[in-house]
């Protein structure tokens, strides 16, 4: 087992890049989620700070990679999005479920941003944060290494504050910028960086770290690998006991919007506001869905049982935990209608219990008007993780929805 599941093509790139003193210039590193940016970031780091290379294990590991695994190393610093007040404690709490899950994204990462922090005291996920640190000597290794995930999300004070840093780095330092993509981020932080792009996750790649990382059967991995599309975060995801449950709820929503039975997802909507099963489960499904809840300590979003705020999520934390879960699987089972539409009788499901009902979908929808419908879906998700009322948006969604399904198919049978 490696120390970090990174992805070899872009460490060997790192390797050459350093090897031929050309670390100095920041490295951005962009590519979709859970494609393995941070962790092949990380990897590098670890091997750059190991003092017995070659001969450390993740079993017997020597001393600086013990403290690279535990995000103790006085030399390398990562940081990523954080609530303005965000503390020592926070972070630690962070880095725990980190440790545990090398995929693990917070919850707060989707809404929050990348701040420049207080002049004096900048807190522990800031950019002057970062600034301090790296303009300090190495302490233990040759090189101070500064990992900045979802630079996506500097906000525009901390992005101008970094500048800097990244046009003159100092001596041994290395920085990472880690980001989904380029849209937003300044030219000039842009410009001063060599970015390496990272593809999704190959199937036969990803299925194998996941047999790996959660010793899951080789068939219940090659699925979930399938439906992921390379992204090893909602990879590990689909192996909870809860994902089958959601995907089903999400399977029957999406059938409902698809012939417009406004009355069921009605329902749906206020059932997931009052965090009982949904009607469309099977007895053995609802009892998974209360099993989840009453779980109560692990929301998968917080780690560790502590959510954005530092608080156990608890019953309104599963609440929205459970409605994301099915809006990325609405996403999902959207986005097989796209690919259905493309590539027709070619096409083979990623979700084959969707089978009839995507088909059903592709053929009465326009591909601009379910492209509108993601956006609107990923919309609500974004709302729901801020908070804001389970059931009115999911309601408000679900009649968007239907009546975008509605004006194709009245379209369709005008033409």
């Amino acid at each position: 087992m490696e120390f970090y599941p990174h992805r070899a093509e872009i460490l060997a790139r790192l390797q050459q890049i350093h090897a031929a003193g050309r670390m100095r210039q920041p490295v951005l590193l962009t590519g979709p989620e859970g494609s393995g940016k941070e962790a092949t970031a990380l990897e590098f780091a670890r091997r750059l700070a190991c003092v017995s290379p070659g001969e450390c294990t993740p079993a017997k590991p020597c001393e600086s990679c013990a403290k690279v695994v535990t995000f103790q190393h006085p030399d390398i610093l990562w940081i990523g999005p954080a609530p303005a007040k965000f503390d020592e404690d926070d972070a630690r709490a962070l880095f725990n479920a980190k440790q545990a899950d090398p995929f693990f994204h917070p919850p707060f990462a989707a809404t929050a941003n990348v701040g420049i922090g207080d002049s004096e005291h900048p807190g522990p996920m800031t950019v002057r944060h970062v600034i301090r640190f790296l303009q300090q000597h190495a302490f233990q290794a040759a090189q101070r290494v500064a990992i900045v995930a979802d630079g996506q999300r500097l906000n525009v004070s901390a992005a101008n504050a970094f500048l800097k840093t990244l046009e003159e780095p100092p001596e041994n330092a290395v920085i990472f910028l880690l980001a989904t993509g380029t849209e937003g981020m300044l030219p000039t932080i842009l410009s001063r960086c060599q970015e390496l792009r990272v593809n999704p996750w190959p199937e036969d790649e990803l299925a194998a770290l996941l047999c790996e990382l959660h010793g899951v059967e080789a068939a219940e991995s090659v699925a979930a690998a399938t439906v992921a599309a390379g992204n090893a975060r909602r990879a590990a995801a689909l192996l909870q006991d809860i994902a089958p449950v959601v995907r089903r709820v999400a399977i029957a929503w999406l059938e409902w919007i698809t012939t417009r039975r406004r009355g069921f997802a009605a329902i749906l909507a206020d059932e997931m506001h009052r965090g009982v099963p949904p009607h469309v489960l099977n007895e053995n499904q609802a009892s998974v869905w209360k099993g989840y809840g009453k779980k109560g300590a692990t929301d998968r979003r917080s780690g560790g049982g502590k959510a954005a705020d530092g608080v156990a999520p608890g019953a309104a934390g599963l609440r929205r935990d459970l409605a994301i879960q099915l809006c990325e699987w609405l996403v999902l089972l959207y986005s097989e209608i796209m690919k259905c539409r493309e590539l027709q009788d070619t096409w083979r499901p990623r979700v084959p219990e969707a089978r009839e009902v995507i088909l059903q979908a592709a053929a009465s929808r326009s591909t601009d008007s379910v492209l509108g419908d993601m956006a609107r879906i990923d919309a609500c998700c974004a709302a729901i993780d801020r908070n804001l009322n389970i059931g009115l948006l999911l309601a408000v969604l679900s009649e968007e929805l239907i009546d975008h399904a509605e004006e194709d198919r009245t379209a369709l049978q005008g033409s």
